[in-house]
């Protein structure tokens, strides 16, 4: 197990001694039968901070988007969203597999598109011979868009466009707690008009395990069973659950520290001769970086990093991701670049 620096994903954190004590506590049962008094409570703090009418736990924000579509979509219908989101991306061709779905991706740097993009995306010509658009995914915030958190009007343009043809709304919001501080609008504003909404659990809030699906309550059968199907149904999840809870109480509005040492990272980094620094002036809490001179090799320069005691993601041919977390203090942020310093030195 690495030791050291950790920027390769929010999803790194460790439950910290206060949120293990609450896991340890939890009051449990059958969640499978709904009687697990700890998730029931998470769920309805969720729907009620969201503004929806049910939410239903899950083990991952992955299953939680595959079961959006699942739940929307027929087989051969168009899902239209940006062409790195995670569901395109990072989902194992889930929208293939589970929901026999065509991915109709949208050109954009950051993940962030438009209006324009939806209606030249959207599929109006119609027939027997022909797939049906049907769903508008929007992730936020845009992981390999830089951690980018949508402007509100972007994303209210997008929004009434899907309306105008008819076509349903997903949110991937896996990192919404990150986009709603760095917004500075509540969840329920950014998740409004969205027919079903994912948030991840185990990123920004620290959570070992989980992730909710937010929808409408009328579709709460046809979601129960999605979640058997995929193998999603759980036992004494309060265990979970219970993280989920303290996490909402003590884990939010310290958000804004990642944010703050993203930037204050992006900014030592600029000051390196030797790196490129593709967002310096992060939306929340991930830099995305490449060498100035890619001579030197992806795979030395991670090598050396780590043999240092910092770790990146690789995400592209001279892409690298930090994303600040949970476990990472000022202090790690000064050490990281002191470390950057000595690895340039050495290759």
């Amino acid at each position: 197990m690495f030791r050291g620096v950790d920027f390769y994903s929010d999803t790194l954190t460790k439950p910290t001694e206060a949120m293990r004590k609450a896991i340890a506590q939890a009051e449990v049962g059958d969640e499978q039968k709904g009687e697990d008094p700890t998730t029931l409570k998470l769920e309805e703090k969720m729907a009620e901070i969201l503004g929806f009418s049910a939410v239903i736990f899950l083990p991952s924000a992955t299953m939680a988007n595959q079961i959006a579509i699942r739940s929307q979509c027929e087989p051969g219908d168009e899902v239209i969203a940006w062409e790195n989101a995670h569901i395109f991306l990072a989902e194992a061709g889930g929208p293939a597999v589970h929901s026999g779905v065509l991915a109709k991706p949208i050109h954009s740097k950051d993940g962030v598109f438009s209006a324009e993009d939806v209606k030249a995306a959207y599929r109006s010509i119609k027939g027997a011979h022909y797939p049906v658009s049907r769903l508008v995914c929007v992730e936020n915030t845009t992981n390999m868009g830089g951690g980018v958190a949508w402007p509100k009007e972007k994303l209210d343009a997008v929004i009434t466009a899907s309306k105008e043809f008819g076509l349903r709304l997903h949110l991937d919001g896996s990192r919404l707690f990150n986009a709603s501080i760095a917004a500075g609008l509540s969840l329920r504003e950014l998740a409004a008009s969205f027919d079903t909404v994912t948030i991840c659990l185990s990123k920004g809030l620290g959570c070992p395990a989980g992730a909710i699906l937010a929808f409408d309550k009328n579709q709460y059968l046809k979601i129960r069973r999605l979640k058997q199907l995929m193998g999603g149904s759980l036992r004494q999840s309060g265990i979970l659950a219970a993280a989920g809870l303290y996490a909402l109480d003590h884990h939010v509005v310290r958000l804004q520290e990642d944010h703050d040492n993203a930037a204050r990272f992006a900014r030592f980094l600029q000051d390196l001769d030797a790196v490129v620094v593709e967002n310096p002036l992060p939306s929340t809490n991930m830099v995305y970086f490449g060498l100035r001179n890619s001579k030197i090799g992806d795979r030395i320069f991670l090598n050396r990093c780590e043999e240092l005691g910092i770790r990146f993601s690789h995400v592209g041919e001279n892409r690298f991701r930090a994303v600040t977390h949970l476990d990472i203090k000022k202090v790690d942020i000064e050490r990281a670049i002191t470390v950057l310093k000595e690895v340039f030195k050495s290759v």
